[in-house]
């Protein structure tokens, strides 16, 4: 499978990661609102306190996964383990570039 064809540009995830944080933060806001009514309408602590941050939490791992899958899927030290370098001409993982 060709990763390239999920690569977005720079701005364009840029847009999407701002876009991403705008909706936790109103989803943050509104779980917040929704707590305070279950509170008022007299459920226990389990409900009003777990339940819409669970739910954020879910929210939010799902928005994970969409910004990860936007970005191509891969880690940014994916394909580098230690036997990479064995084979290479430099002597080494330190290159000239490194500091």
């Amino acid at each position: 499978m060709n990763r390239g064809t999920r690569r977005v540009q720079q701005k364009t995830f840029l847009y999407i990661l701002s876009g991403a944080l705008l909706l936790l933060v109103i989803l943050g806001a509104s779980a917040g609102v929704i707590s305070f009514l279950l509170l008022r309408a007299g459920y226990d602590i389990l409900v009003w306190g777990l339940l819409p941050f669970l739910s954020l939490l879910l929210i939010s791992l799902i928005l994970c996964g969409v910004v990860w899958w936007a970005a191509g899927g891969a880690l940014p030290g994916a394909g580098r383990g230690r036997d990479s370098h064995k084979g290479s001409r430099s002597g080494g993982s330190r290159r000239k570039d490194d500091v």
